[in-house]
């Protein structure tokens, strides 16, 4: 197999990507069929121990959970208030609050899926999952449609993203001292000085649109993205672990165990 340009060691040592999406989609619906507190415990260390084997840092599942807590939960809670407030004036059953139990399940649930999704796009690199997008829209693509037009241009963003993310963000702190100021200075909003910053923003980003349009005209697909089906001894492994879970969960459900 050609070596693929920015492809580093690390990342031809990871597990195939077709396999680990088609478990990390079976451990997201896992938790829907479950009925034993022991199953969700049993999976719940499952998971701990996949962030530890991928070396997974703690900063960024604490990232990954106040993200969760701010695009999930705000707007769960808001729901719930909501939900209560219809069925005070309402007083229909649907409205009827279900127990703490069932929320802290739902909210379990979900949590499972976006940890599971964090997991995967953090140990995935983006060019593999593109790649397999790529193969699975070809019959779209022979067809006439131009996905993988859509696709270049996804990957050419990601990438210009990737070169300039710590040139804009050092700009933008840079702007930000002059406008807020720094040291044991009072601290002071200039209302001017963050618009004027936003607006540089704004004319940055515009002049990003144009370097990434010259990006797309220039590079082609295969130097952004690709993926070939390669089978090795740790997706045997993780096969083979994610059986022995799926078999103890069975056993737990069935009350064969315990």
């Amino acid at each position: 197999m050609r070596k693929i340009r920015g492809l580093n060691k690390a990342e031809c040592f990871r597990m195939d990507g077709l396999i680990k999406l088609i478990l990390a989609i079976l451990l997201m619906v896992m938790p829907f069929w479950f009925r034993s507190s022991l199953s969700f415990g049993l999976l719940s260390a499952y998971l701990i121990l996949v962030a530890w084997i991928f070396k997974i840092n703690l900063r960024t599942l604490m990232i990954s959970g106040a993200s969760f807590g701010i695009i999930v939960l705000i707007p769960y809670f808001f729901g719930l208030m909501m939900n209560a407030v219809f069925f005070h004036f309402s007083q229909n059953p649907m409205f009827a609050f279900q127990g703490f139990g069932a929320v802290l399940l739902r909210l379990f649930k979900l949590f499972v899926i976006w940890y599971i999704s964090i997991l995967y796009f953090h140990t995935t690199p983006m060019r593999t999952f593109i790649g397999m997008l790529d193969k699975f829209f070809l019959p779209l693509n022979k067809l006439g449609l131009p996905v993988q037009d859509y696709l270049k241009i996804i990957m050419c963003i990601v990438a210009q993203l990737k070169d300039t993310g710590s040139e804009v963000k050092k700009s933008l702190g840079d702007k930000m001292r002059t406008v807020v100021g720094e040291g044991k200075r009072k601290f002071k909003i200039n209302v001017k000085g963050i618009s004027q910053v936003i607006v540089n923003l704004i004319v940055d980003s515009f002049d990003k649109i144009d370097k990434v349009q010259e990006y797309v005209d220039k590079v082609s697909p295969e130097e952004l993205y690709h993926y070939h089906f390669k089978f090795s001894l740790k997706d045997g492994v993780a096969l083979a672990s994610f059986l022995a879970l799926a078999v103890m969960i069975w056993l737990i459900e069935n009350g064969i165990i315990l």
